[in-house]
């Protein structure tokens, strides 16, 4: 099961590596929740986060982890771009320009690469 976990909960948990929130919009309309994210952490690396959930289903999501360059260190999302992959359209993007498999799209389970990151 994804959590749904509030996303300002989350960004207080790990709010040690965060130096700062650029983007903050969280919109509910009926059943929709939209919630984007823009995060400068202590590394000067980026996260840009963005889940849309139906109820208490996520039916959209992409979460990507930018060097200070701009290049991705990490990215997960649901875009339905790579059938090929057995967990589609979940999937993964690795540093190194490949697309992976990803079964645990979780945001939470996103979040924990960031201490680990290593230049």
């Amino acid at each position: 099961m994804i959590s749904t976990k509030s996303l300002r909960d989350l960004l207080n948990k790990y709010r040690d590596i965060i130096l700062r929130i650029e983007e903050l919009n969280i919109v509910e309309r009926k059943d929709i929740r939209r919630e984007k994210a823009v995060l400068i952490l202590r590394d000067m690396s980026r996260v840009c986060i963005r889940r849309i959930f139906r109820g208490n289903e996520l039916v959209a999501y992409s979460y990507y982890w930018l060097d200070p360059e701009g290049n991705i260190i990490e990215g997960w999302d649901n875009a339905p771009h790579h059938p090929e992959i057995e967990s589609f359209p979940h999937h993964r993007h690795t540093k190194n320009r490949r697309v992976e498999l990803l079964f645990n799209y979780d945001l939470e389970s996103f979040l924990i690469l960031f201490p680990v990151y290593q230049k």
